[in-house]
């Protein structure tokens, strides 16, 4: 039975920005590994072949379970952040949504991978380029602890 989304409080959401920098940090060195990889085969629909099933280039068997693990491995990412409750948006911006409500209105509150808190938001149509400040909400980088 589908219990629908999970909305979040700002704090709710920020309690799990730690978890999402982890897992964001991992996902943008498996991007980093995959790139040359699937370049390495001269066309990106060739690595799409293998990943649904087609056989590799004779010779290149290792790199196409590499690259089937690579995937995987990015696939695992993406569950766990969802998994959260969260919505992500956009891989490569590194964006991620959480349902909230502002004003009686459902909305989503907006983080991007790097930024210190949850500190947006914006309407369910409007998207990142809608972003609004979160009133009330300080953004300030962790202080330097020797």
């Amino acid at each position: 039975m589908d219990e629908g989304p999970r909305f979040f409080t700002v704090q709710e959401a920020n309690a799990l920005v730690a978890a999402l920098e982890l897992e964001f940090g991992r996902l943008a060195g498996l991007r980093t590994e995959l790139g040359p990889l699937i370049a390495s085969f001269g066309d990106a629909d060739v690595a799409v072949g293998i990943l649904r099933g087609g056989e590799p280039p004779e010779g290149r068997e290792a790199d196409a379970e590499h690259l089937g693990r690579l995937a995987a491995e990015i696939t695992a990412v993406l569950e766990r952040v969802n998994g959260m409750g969260c919505l992500v948006k956009d891989v490569e911006m590194g964006l991620v949504d959480f349902y909230a409500v502002v004003e009686g209105e459902p909305v989503f509150l907006c983080w991007q991978f790097g930024e210190p808190a949850v500190s947006h938001w914006h309407s369910l149509e409007e998207g990142f380029a809608g972003r609004k400040e979160i009133a009330g909400v300080s953004v300030r980088s962790p202080a330097f602890r020797n």
